[in-house]
């Protein structure tokens, strides 16, 4: 009989927290830390809420190497950038909470 590891659903800062034993949600993270996360992560199915109704899952396959407050990306063909919590805040009116953490990728 095969068997396989379950995990609730809950919020992924919480899962994060659980995983490591500690508060994650007032300090960085260690490189120790982000292994740990990444691992954890790795393969799980995630839910998206920033949108309202429209649900989307996604499959995690890593973090982010920055925290979340120091990601840009291009947004035009002239290489604009804007980083993610602008872009959050702008086209879904969405505050990113957890700037300190990183993103899943």
């Amino acid at each position: 009989m095969a068997s396989a590891a379950f995990i609730e659903p809950l919020p992924v800062v919480e899962f994060v927290g659980q995983l490591l034993g500690k508060d994650v949600l007032s300090r960085p993270l260690s490189d120790a830390d982000r292994i740990k996360i990444k691992k954890g992560l790795r393969g799980v199915k995630v839910e998206v809420t920033h949108r309202g109704s429209v649900r989307r899952k996604y499959r995690v396959s890593g973090l982010t190497s920055q925290p979340t407050r120091e990601l840009v990306f291009p947004v035009d063909e002239n290489s604009t950038m804007k980083s993610v919590v602008e872009y959050f805040q702008e086209m879904y009116g969405f505050t990113i909470q957890y700037t300190h953490l990183p993103c899943l990728q």
